[in-house]
């Protein structure tokens, strides 16, 4: 496969351009824009090889006839390219075959690379949809919408071996929050529409970690969240990560940590030992609502709740009512609360609960900012899908190309797409092998270096005894 005209080109271009002479800013960019070019190039240069390779060969003269050749525009990890491809008639079914496209494994009328998508998925997984089609893909904008709808086609998933632990902690930590999402199409909610999604979502970890940092680190954090599952069976996955991982029989306690709603306490279905903690922040947050910025009333209320003084407490809240009326509604949700999570606040002050985490800093930096502050609606295959993304960043999961396709497609169709993959093979020769100048030997201009030694070292080095080979 002779790559001279490309080098040439490329060499020609870059001299004819600075003939006049140019500043830094003008040269660094044109050699990154050339560069760019030269790549363009160099992959339609493979691909076109590919595809000669095929038409040339016995296999190929047996089965087939050629019956035209097209010119087709792909959208690849490196931008457009423009390429030929061969398309053959079998000679006894008499049914059309495009080779190449069978390699790139490109379904009829499909314009984007796997390796293309792979790069919009990864950024996406990273950032969101809007950031993704402007960064991902090298010079090239892809719209966001294009980029959603590729999220939400994935439709397999990544197989994960957990393997138990060899050192068990004493006591792990189970913290539960949700993050709303806007859907495009309602659904049924207690009876009514709604285009708001609560989508549950969690973190296990074993406590803060020994360092002695002024910012604390959780240990051993693993990172849960749905759309598409309801608490009970995002609880159901829990259990059976923790059951993977641990020994569940042998630690001292479990805690589960929110903000009291209905459905994190379906914990006891899976963790009926399980000891819950309402989330300090909540608690603090729905103290401050009531009595304000009071901090006397607030270590009162405190009181009174730790010590079961129930009719003191609401007391105390009548005569907040009082002065602000206007809050009756939202202060009686909140004195409810409180009040059906009494057993949860006296559990802040147990003797092994040694890491409150509030679950709403995790939520805002990994799922909110991406999701709830998203102005656009999500479909629901799509919202499961970049919750799930997000979930893999949280992790810090690294998404390989062959975990791309068993996202993309199902288990068996990627297997057998992972193994077409790695069965084909063929091999390139690169070479530099015609001579127009006696002098260089490749009829082109180069550098004049500081020394004559240099001089020396690249015409021996681009001499006629000398081959460019790429197998």
């Amino acid at each position: 496969m002779n790559i001279l005209p490309l080098i040439k080109k490329f060499l020609n271009n870059f001299n004819k351009h600075f003939e006049k002479g140019t500043n830094l800013f003008e040269l660094e960019n044109y050699i990154v824009s050339n560069g760019d070019e030269l790549t363009k190039e160099l992959l339609i240069t493979f691909i076109e090889g590919i595809d000669l390779e095929y038409k040339n060969s016995l296999s190929r003269k047996e089965k087939y006839y050629v019956k035209e050749t097209r010119r087709r525009t792909l959208l690849t990890s490196i931008g457009y390219i423009d390429v030929n491809f061969t398309f053959y008639q079998n000679k006894q079914t008499k049914k059309s075959y495009c080779y190449i496209r069978n390699v790139l494994n490109l379904k009829p009328y499909q314009r984007m690379t796997d390796n293309a998508e792979y790069c919009l998925i990864n950024y996406a997984k990273e950032d969101n949809m809007a950031s993704a089609g402007r960064h991902a893909i090298r010079n090239t904008i892809i719209s966001r919408t294009a980029v959603s709808r590729r999220v939400k086609n994935l439709k397999g998933s990544l197989h994960e071996d957990i393997h138990k632990t060899k050192n068990q902690p004493k006591v792990l930590y189970i913290e539960m929050d949700e993050v709303h999402a806007n859907l495009q199409n309602k659904f049924k909610k207690d009876g009514e529409k709604s285009k708001n999604r609560i989508c549950p979502c969690a973190i296990v970890h074993e406590g803060h970690k020994d360092e002695l940092t002024k910012r604390k680190e959780l240990k051993n954090v693993r990172n849960f969240a749905t759309a598409k599952y309801s608490y009970a069976d995002l609880w159901e996955i829990i259990y059976d990560y923790c059951d993977k991982k641990y020994d569940l029989n042998k630690f001292d306690a479990i805690f589960v940590s929110g903000d009291g709603a209905s459905g994190i306490k379906d914990y006891v279905n899976v963790f009926p030992n399980a000891i819950f903690v309402l989330d300090p922040f909540h608690y603090k947050k729905a103290l401050k609502y009531i009595f304000k910025d009071n901090n006397d009333l607030l270590k009162i209320a405190d009181e009174y709740l730790r010590n079961n003084k129930i009719a003191d407490f609401k007391e105390l809240i009548k005569c907040q009512i009082e002065l602000y009326p206007s809050s009756k509604k939202y202060m009686l949700e909140k004195q409810t609360l409180l009040l059906n999570n009494i057993n949860g606040i006296k559990n802040q002050h147990h003797k092994l609960y040694k890491c409150p985490c509030s679950m709403e800093g995790h939520v805002s930096n990994k799922y909110a900012r991406y999701i709830t502050s998203s102005p656009y609606a999500f479909s629901l295959e799509g919202l499961e899908n970049k919750l799930q993304l997000l979930v893999m960043r949280a992790n810090k999961v690294n998404l390989s190309f062959e975990d791309y396709l068993y996202l993309k497609y199902s288990e068996n169709e990627s297997d057998t797409i992972i193994n077409k993959i790695k069965k084909f093979k063929t091999k390139f020769k690169l070479t530099i092998n015609q001579f127009e100048n006696k002098n260089n030997g490749i009829g082109i201009s180069f550098p004049i270096l500081n020394s004559n030694k240099e001089n020396t070292e690249i015409k021996e080095l681009l001499s006629p005894r000398h081959r460019i080979r790429y197998i």
